[in-house]
Formats: structure tokens, sequence, C-alpha cells
């Protein structure tokens, strides 16, 4: 054999081997971005409340957990960690006391974890994208409880935040500046 053939068979014994690698490597991220997520999105309601779209949508939420830990077990209930998670609330009826009753409905694809830069891709960059971004980042810093994270801006969130400004020598403001957010996802990731 010449020097020529051995050499051209081990380049082409190592293109063959990278190529192996690569589709393993590939095989390997899809399945456990399967693993990760569920394919199926699943939708809850809570019953109407007099107290408030908060209970509403706590109801609904319980709901949500209750089917996908029936399809799928413990590990992908947690709402704060879903993919894509939306709530919608409406007035249903008029109560006893001549309230408005309101009714939530919560969607989501259901999944084990999530990494912090997970957090902003599966939510969405609007409005209502980052505030819940904000709250799975105080949540994961330890700063807010798993069932405050609703993908609203409220007096739970705000003095979250504000703890969190004040810990950190942040000015307070209970707001996500551009620098909490950037120390906020830092912290984040350590967990």
């Amino acid at each position: 054999m010449s020097k020529v053939s051995v050499a051209l068979g081990a380049a082409g014994l190592a293109l063959l081997l990278t190529g192996m690698l690569a589709t393993g490597a590939s095989a390997q991220r899809e399945r456990e971005e399967g693993e990760r997520c569920k394919g199926e999105m699943i939708k809850a309601a809570g019953k109407a409340t007099i107290l408030g779209k908060g209970r509403a949508r706590r109801l609904a939420i319980d709901n949500w957990q209750r089917e996908v830990r029936q399809k799928y077990g413990e590990k992908f209930m947690d709402f704060s960690r879903a993919r894509q998670a939306r709530h919608d609330c409406e007035s249903a009826s008029i109560g006893a006391i001549g309230r408005l009753n309101q009714r939530c409905t919560v969607s989501a694809y259901p999944c084990a974890f999530a990494s912090v830069a997970d957090d902003e891709k599966d939510v969405g960059s609007g409005p209502d994208g980052a505030t819940w971004t904000v709250q799975r980042w105080l949540k994961r810093a330890g700063y807010l409880d798993r069932d405050d994270i609703d993908g609203e801006f409220g007096p739970k969130t705000r003095r979250a935040l504000e703890k969190f400004q004040r810990d950190e020598g942040l000015r307070v403001t209970g707001e996500a500046d551009e620098r909490t957010r950037e120390r906020l996802r830092r912290r984040a990731e350590r967990g």
C-alpha cells in the first residue's frame, strides 16, 4: 500500500466518524428536547369566582397541573416552566353580591425543565412575555414562589423585585430595568 492510499483511507475514516458523531449528537439533542417538552398543548379552565382574576387563574393552573400529572407525571406539571404558557380571563357571570365573577383559562406545553435561556425563548419578548421571564428568574433566584408566576406584574412581583434590587445594591424601583434584568438573569443562572 502506498502512503497516499493510507492517508486517503485515514481521511475517509475520520470523515465517517465525524459524520456519525454529529448525527449522534443531533439525535441526542432531539431526544432531550422531546423528553423535555411534550408536543401536546394542554388547556384547562378555572371555575368562575368572585375573588378576582388572580384566584380564577390559580384555579385554572391547578386544573392544568392535575391534567398534566395524569398524562405525563409529576416532573412535567410545573406551569412556570411550561412552554408558551398563556392565560385568558373574562367575566363569566354576576355573583350573589352583584360583582362580576371571573373565569380564566390557561394553556401551555408541559416541560420537565427549562434553562434560563429558555425562559426568554419560550414566552416571547412582548410585555407579557417579559413579565413571565422576570417572574421565572425571580423564582429561580428564590424571591418568588411558584404559585406567584402568573404573567401579571402585580404587587408580589414588584415586592420581589424591590427585595432583589436591595439585596444586589441596585436602585430600588420595583421595575425590571435593563440593569436589574441583567443582574437577575445572572443570579437565576447560578440558581
